[in-house]
């Protein structure tokens, strides 16, 4: 049996609790860089746009797969934008989706708007989001292309800040951080406290820092520069097409530009299984494109991990009892996030703060049950009623070809 001397174990000590510091000084430096990111750049209006015949036209690309008691909600937004050039291109999987109906009720209700209807997606390609989108794409007549997925709810002020963001010549795309609108329950905090929270810690400062970091809920990029480099039809082959095109347009040397104004996404009824799930396919695919990052550095950041490693070192380097680091870490976390979600809110929650801590703790801990469960099948993905195996790399294939509504 191999055993390790003293001086070696020593060397091992000093190198774990110094990448204590590292890694904790790390996180709190984009923690910082992502408050300063929310409060000096969303919701700030940027140079106004004229509403003329001046502004290019925009494609509005929105798939769908069944129907939801706030789709119809979520649809007319975009049928009432006020702007000047704008296409709707809905797109459905096969002419015996329920969303039909309400998609030709909202052309009846709104005959001046440009709106067309896709039936059955493209053959051969394996992520449902783009089978979907595929002939809306192909069909798209304006320069500017906007992807806004069915949960998403639009606005004008989104409409014209995306526009206003996509014009200067070195952006190719620009994106919308993920958020929700309000709602109640228990579930709708979580989500909204996951995406408010956690996800705007990094997100923001890798978009201030210029860094590739976007998702595909809702984009508007260049037609013309997302085809140099193969086009939307192409990323199909993946499950996160978001992650490969973003990437291909960044490292071509083209701008990715957050929004202003983040993504409101607008779901009737929220679970926390379905979260749960969510948050459990979503690691799978990272796990998948960047194993280090995601299968180690991602949990040793969230919050629990994170205070017991620092407060480990605390104690081997200065004899500080760790409840107290860890204590301390957690309450500062907990004020530093819910700071952040009021500026992502842009205004109240409908929670109280005690709400806010219930699901904050909750996120917090169901996180140990999403990370084991992604890496007991990490090649193992289940999405709208069909099973993918995505191989290292993003490389994906479907394994069961059942088909159900897309959650």
């Amino acid at each position: 049996m191999y055993y390790i001397d003293a001086q070696t174990q020593d060397y091992i000590l000093f190198f774990l609790g110094v990448l204590a510091f590292v890694i904790y000084g790390m996180s709190m430096f984009f923690i910082m860089v992502s408050h300063f990111g929310v409060f000096c750049h969303f919701y700030k209006k940027t140079n106004s746009l004229v509403l003329d015949d001046s502004l290019p036209g925009v494609s509005i690309i929105k798939p769908l797969m069944g129907i939801d008691p706030l789709l119809q909600e979520n649809l007319e937004s975009h049928f009432t934008l006020n702007y000047p050039k704008f296409e709707l291109l809905l797109c459905v999987p096969d002419d015996q989706d329920p969303a039909i109906k309400l998609v030709l009720h909202l052309k009846e209700k709104y005959p001046d708007v440009d709106c067309k209807l896709f039936t059955g997606g493209k053959k051969g390609i394996i992520n449902p989001m783009v089978y979907n989108m595929a002939p809306g794409y192909e069909n798209a007549k304006y320069k500017y292309v906007w992807i806004s997925t069915s949960r998403i709810k639009a606005s004008t002020d989104i409409i014209l800040d995306l526009v206003n963001k996509l014009q200067p010549p070195n952006v190719a795309l620009v994106h919308q951080m993920p958020f929700t609108t309000d709602a109640k329950g228990f579930a709708a905090t979580v989500e909204k406290i996951y995406f408010g929270c956690c996800l705007a810690r990094y997100y923001v400062a890798f978009n201030m820092l210029g860094q590739c970091c976007a998702t595909g809920m809702s984009y508007m990029f260049k037609k013309a520069m997302l085809d140099e480099v193969n086009g939307l039809i192409y990323y199909g082959k993946y499950l996160a097409e978001d992650y490969f095109l973003t990437s291909a347009l960044h490292e071509k040397g083209h701008k990715l530009v957050v929004s202003a104004i983040p993504a409101q996404q607008n779901v009737a009824a929220s679970s926390v299984k379905a979260y749960k799930d969510r948050m459990v396919r979503w690691l799978r695919l990272r796990l998948n494109m960047m194993p280090i990052v995601s299968g180690i550095l991602e949990p040793l950041g969230d919050v629990f991990p994170l205070g017991i490693w620092i407060g480990w070192s605390f104690y081997h380097f200065f004899g500080i009892s760790p409840y107290y680091v860890f204590t301390f870490h957690v309450v500062s976390m907990i004020l530093l996030d819910y700071i952040q979600l009021r500026m992502v809110q842009n205004g109240p929650v409908l929670f109280s703060f005690a709400e806010f801590l219930a699901a904050w703790f909750f996120r917090e801990l169901l996180t140990i049950i999403v990370y084991i469960e992604a890496i007991l099948q990490p090649r193992t993905i289940e999405w709208g009623g069909r099973t993918y195996l995505v191989k290292y790399g993003g490389l994906t294939t479907i394994v069961d070809r059942s088909k159900k509504a897309l959650s």
